[in-house]
């Protein structure tokens, strides 16, 4: 299949993000991708984040527009219509290879799709201590 044109609609809402953040997740060296599936048959989500830890303005900045690019470019059934996916930035994103960083996109979202809805072990929102 073809690239997309344009990213699908972005996740603005922070309580989106933190959702994301408590369902199935893949983490590769240059990047970790969140999947949640929202429960309708709207289009795709997509949210980017780098933290500082990633470094200063300016590479946050680079690894963001290298992982945006990155969702970009990949085949218009990658992402599943239903879905929020957050892909957050590690310290390597801005200094990996382009290709290197595609794949590694590429193959973390096979793996969220193949396993399912698996969520992190642990306290969940909303759990009582």
């Amino acid at each position: 299949m073809k690239p997309r044109d344009r990213l699908p609609e972005p996740i603005r809402q922070r309580r989106d993000f933190i959702a994301a953040r408590h369902a199935a997740h893949r983490a590769m060296p240059a990047l970790i991708v969140q999947m949640r599936a929202r429960g309708d048959d709207a289009p795709p989500r997509v949210g980017f984040t780098a933290t500082k830890r990633i470094g200063n303005a300016v590479r946050r900045n680079r690894a963001r527009r290298r992982l945006r690019e990155a969702v970009r470019l990949l085949p218009q059934d990658a992402l599943r219509d239903g879905h929020d996916y957050v892909f957050i930035a590690r310290a390597m994103t801005p200094d990996v290879p382009f290709a290197q960083l595609r794949d590694q996109l590429a193959r973390a979202l096979r793996q969220l799709h193949a396993d399912g809805p698996r969520h992190r072990r642990g306290r969940t929102a909303g759990s009582d201590p």
